[in-house]
């Protein structure tokens, strides 16, 4: 059992590293100022890394039947990365959405939104928060919303 939680906890390191090497500025050689693109080696035609100054990335697991308490917003834009286990995500006023592993999601900055694990299956995503600023609470999650009732 170990060797098992040992590769899957290495797999989620791999992943998470992988993602934050995306969002880390290449050396200066590849560069391009003002995100105008140039020549850049390994890449035909002209690319531009973009700044990722306040990008944050994380990990987080639920347990199944776990959600958050309220809907929320963030001040940024967010990018959900479905592991393992079965996952929903809800923006206001859009029907709920099941993420199975390899799904993703994108929640545009300053919507209301909730996400959670399936009330069988535990779920655990990777999210990349694209820029700096709060994150706001709202009305509770009901139980009829969470499970697709509302």
């Amino acid at each position: 059992m170990a060797h098992t939680r040992s590769t899957r906890l290495a797999a989620g390191t791999f992943a998470c590293v992988a993602i934050a090497a995306w969002l880390v500025p290449a050396p200066a050689a590849q560069t391009a100022r003002d995100g105008i693109p140039v020549e850049a080696a390994g890449f035909t035609g002209k690319t531009a890394l973009l700044d990722t100054t306040g990008y944050s990335i994380g990990r987080r697991i639920f347990a199944p039947g776990s959600h958050n308490e309220t809907w929320h917003m963030h001040a940024a834009g967010q990018l959900i990365f479905a592991e393992s286990g079965r996952g929903r995500l809800q923006i206001k006023g859009q029907p709920m959405r099941e993420l199975a592993p390899g799904d993703t999601a994108y929640i545009p900055a300053s919507t209301m939104h909730w996400h959670g694990s399936t009330p069988g299956d535990s779920f655990t995503m990777t999210f990349v928060t694209m820029g700096a600023g709060p994150t706001s609470q709202g009305e509770p999650l009901t139980e009829e919303v969470y499970l697709g009732r509302k």
